[in-house]
C-alpha cells in the first residue's frame, strides 16, 4: 500500500498547496509494523480512504490525479495542432508535460462550457486551488464572482460561454505564471480558440491578456477594447480585457472598473449583433 491511497483528494492538493514534495507518495510503499493485539483483544484495523476513480507569450508568447507524476501523451497527439477536436485536446492537455508545472498540479484545467461556436470565450490567468483540485475552471468564489458579473452586465446570448485559462495548470502556492509557462501553454489556448472559433474573447487580467492579444503592455493599458485576437487561419476576433476575479475578491476598488469593461463589451456584442 502506497501513501496517496491512505489520503483524500483535497488532502493531496493540500499538501501540494504548503510546498510539501509529494514525488514520492507514488512510489514508496508504507510498511506499518504490526503490532500485538492485548489479550481478548482483536487486534486494531487502520481504516483505508479509497481515492476516487478520474475518467481517464504583451509579447507573442505562443487529469488525473498523480503529483509529479509524468503522463504518456495523448495516443496520436504530437502537438497541439494534431487535435481534431475538444476531446482531443483536453486529453492531450490532461498528460501535457511541455512545463514543470506538470508535477505540481493535481488535475491540469482544459476548460468548459459551450464547445460549438460560443459567443463568447473567457479567459483566465491559471487554475485557482478549486479548480486545481477539480480540473474545472472558475469554481468556488471567484467562479460565482464572475457569474454575478456576466449578469450584472446583462451580456448578449451570456448563456454561450466557454471558460478557460492561458496557462492550463496550477503551481504550488498559486504563483503567477511566468513567461516561459505561458510560452509552454500558448499553443493549447491557440489551439483551442482555433476549434472553438469563438464570436468574442473576455480576457481576464494581463497575463491572459498578453497570451490572447499577443502583444505586451500593463493591464491598465489593455483594459478595455478592442483588441484583436488574430488566429492562423480565419478573421480576427475582437478581444476585451478586465481583472481577474479574484482580484477583485481582495480588491474592492477594481469592481467599479470592471463592470466599465464588462458594459463596454455588452454595448459592443448588441452593436455587432445589430449589424447582422
Amino acid at each position: 500500500m502506497t501513501p496517496r491511497a491512505l489520503l483524500r483528494p483535497g488532502q493531496m492538493a493540500w499538501l501540494a498547496e504548503i510546498g510539501v514534495d509529494t514525488h514520492w507518495l507514488a512510489a514508496r510503499p508504507v510498511s506499518i509494523p504490526a503490532s500485538k493485539p492485548a489479550p481478548g483483544r482483536e487486534p486494531e484495523r487502520s481504516p483505508v480512504v479509497e481515492m476516487p476513480a478520474v475518467d481517464a507569450g504583451l509579447k507573442r508568447v505562443r487529469a488525473p490525479y498523480g503529483l509529479g507524476v509524468p503522463q504518456a501523451p495523448a495516443p496520436g497527439i504530437d502537438a497541439p495542432a494534431d487535435c481534431p477536436d475538444l476531446s482531443a485536446l483536453d486529453a492531450a492537455v490532461a498528460a501535457c508535460v511541455r512545463c514543470a508545472r506538470h508535477a505540481q498540479r493535481v488535475r491540469a484545467v482544459p476548460g468548459t462550457g459551450q464547445g460549438v461556436r460560443p459567443h463568447y470565450l473567457i479567459v483566465g490567468e491559471q487554475p485557482g486551488l478549486e479548480d486545481d483540485a477539480g480540473g474545472l475552471p472558475f469554481q468556488g468564489d471567484s467562479g460565482r464572482l464572475l457569474a454575478a458579473m456576466l449578469s450584472a452586465a446583462r451580456l448578449p446570448q451570456a448563456e454561450s460561454t466557454y471558460l478557460t485559462y492561458a496557462v492550463k495548470c496550477r503551481a504550488v502556492g498559486g504563483r503567477e505564471p511566468s513567461p516561459q509557462d505561458v510560452a509552454a501553454c500558448l499553443p493549447w489556448l491557440r489551439r483551442q480558440i482555433a476549434l472553438l472559433r469563438p464570436r468574442w474573447i473576455l480576457a481576464l487580467g494581463r497575463v491572459a491578456a498578453q497570451a490572447v492579444i499577443g502583444v505586451e503592455g500593463d493591464l491598465d493599458e489593455l483594459r478595455g477594447g478592442p483588441h484583436r485576437h488574430v488566429p492562423d487561419q480565419g478573421e480576427p476576433i475582437p478581444v476585451w480585457v478586465t481583472h481577474q476575479p479574484s482580484s477583485l475578491l481582495v480588491r474592492s476598488a477594481w469592481k467599479a472598473e470592471a463592470w466599465r469593461d464588462l458594459a463596454g463589451l455588452a454595448a459592443a456584442a448588441r452593436a455587432g449583433a445589430e449589424a447582422v
